[in-house]
C-alpha cells in the first residue's frame, strides 16, 4: 500500500506496510515473483540504479531489486548483510560489499550470474564502499584499508612510494574506510578515526601515491571532525564532506586556502552526517541520524515527517528524478 504525504512542494511516497510484518506478493504468471514484497522494513544500508532504471536495495536482510509489484528478494551464496552497493554500467555489473566479502553479479538478463571474489584478495572481508574512477580502476573501501582492483590485479597494501620507490603503508590503510571519491588527479579518503586522507600523484606503473596526507593542518585545511562518514564531489567541482560534527565543503583545488571552505552545521537536522547525494537538478540531499536535509544553493530545507525513521543511512536518485531514501527501519520514495 502507498501513502502520499504533501511538505512544501515535495510529495513523499512511503512505502510502508501497514501492518506488523512482510507482505508476501503472489503473481502466478511468473514463478520468480512470488516472494516480491510489498515493501521493505529492515534496515537499508546502501543503494544503487542501474541502466533500466531498477533500484537495487541492500540491507540487513540482504539483496532486493524493484519490480512492477514491489521488491523481489535477490538470491546470493551468501546469506549476509549488504553494505555496499555499485553499479558498473560499462559492463553492466553490480558490485556487492557484504559484511563478509565481496560480490560481482551481471544483472543484465533475467539470469542473475554471480561470482564471489577471494576474500584473500581484500584488505578486509567487511566492505563498506566502492569508488570506481575515470580509468576504471575500483577502489574498494572495507574495515581496515583499501583495496584496488585494476583488470586481473587485486593489491590490499602498501598503497605509498618514496623517491627511492620503496612501498610502504598510507595511514587510511589501518583505518575503517567509509568513502572514496577523485578529482582525477587527487583521491579522498574518508576515515573512521583518522579524519579525511588526500592521496596525491598516483604513479600508474606502481599503483602507488607518492604522497597521502591527512585533510589537516599543516599540509590541507581544518578538518572538523575525526570521522568522515562520506565524502562526494558535486557538479561544479566542490568537495562535500561529511561526519560526526557536520558538513564542509571545499572549493577549487588548494587544500590550503581556509578561505575556500564552507561549513554547514545548525542548517542540518542534526551534525551526524551519513549521506550525501546530488540530484540532477543540482540540490544536494544530506541524510543524518535525525532527519533529512535538502539545500537548493540558498536555503535548506528539513525533511522528518513521515519517514521510516529518521536515521537515514543510503541516498540514491534515478532518471525520474525520485529520491530513493534508505534509513534504519526501511526505504521512503521522494518525489
Amino acid at each position: 500500500m502507498m501513502i502520499t504525504l504533501n511538505k512544501k512542494t515535495k510529495t513523499l511516497q512511503l512505502l510502508l506496510l501497514l501492518l506488523p510484518g512482510i507482505m508476501l506478493w503472489s503473481c502466478d504468471k511468473d514463478d520468480d515473483l512470488e516472494n516480491v514484497v510489498e515493501s521493505i522494513t529492515s534496515k537499508v544500508n546502501a543503494l544503487a540504479i542501474d541502466n533500466n532504471n531498477t533500484l537495487w536495495v541492500g540491507t540487513d536482510a540482504g539483496l532486493y531489486k524493484t519490480v512492477a509489484t514491489g521488491y523481489l528478494p535477490v538470491t546470493l551464496p551468501v546469506n549476509d548483510t549488504i553494505l555496499a552497493l555499485h553499479y558498473n554500467k560499462s559492463d553492466k555489473r553490480m558490485w556487492i560489499g557484504t559484511n563478509a566479502g565481496l560480490l560481482k553479479a551481471d544483472v543484465s538478463s533475467k539470469e542473475i550470474e554471480v561470482e564471489t571474489v577471494a576474500v584473500n584478495q581484500l584488505a578486509n572481508p567487511r566492505v563498506q564502499t566502492f569508488y570506481f574512477d575515470a580509468s576504471d580502476k575500483k577502489w574498494i573501501g572495507s574495515a581496515k584499508g583499501v583495496t584496488l582492483n585494476k583488470a586481473t590485479l587485486w593489491k590490499k597494501e602498501n598503497f605509498r612510494v618514496n623517491a627511492k620507490g620503496d612501498f610502504f603503508k598510507a595511514t587510511f590503510e589501518n583505518f575503517p574506510v567509509n568513502a572514496i571519491t577523485s578529482t582525477g588527479t587527487d583521491y579522498y579518503v574518508a576515515t573512521s578515526g583518522a579524519k579525511l586522507y588526500r592521496a596525491f600523484d598516483y604513479n600508474e606503473s606502481v599503483d602507488a601515491f607518492s604522497g597521502a596526507t591527512q585533510w589537516d593542518f599543516p599540509y590541507n585545511g581544518f578538518a572538523i571532525t575525526d570521522t568522515m562518514f562520506v565524502v562526494t564531489i558535486d557538479q561544479e567541482g566542490k568537495k562535500w564532506m561529511g561526519g560526526k560534527e557536520g558538513i564542509q565543503v571545499h572549493v577549487g583545488d588548494d587544500p590550503k586556502d581556509m578561505g575556500a571552505f564552507t561549513y554547514y552545521y545548525d542548517e542540518l537536522p542534526d551534525p551526524y552526517v551519513l549521506a550525501i547525494q546530488q540530484a540532477p537538478n543540482k540540490e544536494i540531499w544530506v541524510g543524518t541520524r535525525k532527519g533529512l536535509a535538502v539545500f537548493d544553493g540558498t536555503n535548506w530545507e528539513t525533511i522528518t515527517t513521515g519517514l521510516p525513521d529518521l536515521y537515514i543511512t543510503a541516498i540514491a536518485i534515478d532518471k525520474d528524478g525520485i529520491a530513493w531514501i534508505g534509513t534504519a527501519k526501511g526505504l521512503v520514495s521522494l518525489n
